[in-house]
């Protein structure tokens, strides 16, 4: 992986040099004290973070139904527009071999933590199981520093990865956000779901409820299209989302979770009086809010 990766940085990192004067600022974890720690081990959420002394934190995250990322959490505020780069590099103790450049990142000035996009995330995974030592270089701020570089260290890395990876293997396959809001249709005056609606629209979330436990509330809406009277449709948008109700307790949901509201015509999905239109506000939807 390395050799197809292998750039030349001597330019690069020639920058990092710093003159007599200036500030340079590294932050790294000795070596008796560096370690990774699995700090979260659930079924919808895998962390596993290493401690970089007066700086932060490096923290490998997985979700469940998502990939691998990697976040640098320091307590510093990073400007808007502020040129990172992560590189790669044999620590002091081992045979030296080129540095690679893994990535080029820009801060966006609106958190005090960097996102490493995903594919970064796996390759920055796999150079410290490998024994190598990703740094994040970031570019001059004359306002703070000359130059500012943090190292993660591979130290006992591989002493954590075991329990990170039985974590993974043991996720959940899907996340929130892919079942956090569900829709199910009506025929015209019909009381009753499509029934290709009601056998599928619900399972994902169903199956997900048992699961998350932080969900705090299911909410019903009903609403009906624009034909017939405001009162006629008032009432049977709410015939037909304490059907869905009766559906979700029929399915397991805790009675407790289950909110209900009904809206008749007044909250339009599509506003044209095309049959499609029709068809589309016709309709029940169930989010989970947390």
């Amino acid at each position: 992986m390395r050799a197809k990766l292998l750039i030349p940085l001597c330019t690069m990192l020639m920058g990092f040099i710093s003159e007599s004067t200036a500030i340079d600022r590294r932050y790294f974890a000795p070596m008796e004290e560096s370690k990774w720690t699995v700090t979260s081990a659930t079924p919808l959420l895998c962390e596993m973070e290493h401690v970089i002394p007066y700086f932060g934190k490096a923290v490998f995250w997985r979700e469940s139904g998502r990939n691998l990322r990697l976040k640098l959490i320091t307590d510093q505020r990073f400007s808007n527009g502020l040129k990172v780069e992560l590189v790669s590099q044999s620590p002091s103790w081992k045979s030296s071999i080129d540095p690679i450049k893994l990535a080029s990142l820009e801060t966006n000035g609106q958190s005090s933590w960097l996102d490493i996009p995903e594919r970064v995330a796996k390759l920055t995974y796999l150079e410290l199981h490998d024994g190598f030592q990703p740094s994040f270089f970031f570019t001059k701020n004359r306002k703070l520093y000359d130059s500012m570089s943090v190292f993660i260290s591979t130290v006992r890395f591989r002493d954590a990865e075991p329990a990170f990876e039985r974590c993974v293997s043991g996720l959940y396959p899907i996340h929130y956000d892919d079942v956090k809001f569900s829709t199910i249709h009506f025929g015209s005056d019909e009381e009753f779901p499509l029934m290709a609606d009601e056998q599928t629209a619900f399972s994902d979330m169903v199956n997900y409820l048992a699961v998350d436990q932080s969900i705090k509330q299911v909410v019903i809406s009903g609403y009906a299209d624009q034909t017939g009277s405001v009162c006629y449709n008032e009432t049977l948008t709410s015939r037909r989302a304490w059907y869905i109700y009766d559906l979700l307790v029929q399915l397991g949901v805790d009675l407790d979770l289950l909110r209900v509201n009904y809206y008749g015509e007044s909250q339009l999905l599509q506003k044209g009086n095309s049959a499609g239109d029709q068809a589309a506000n016709r309709r029940v939807t169930v989010e989970l809010i947390r």
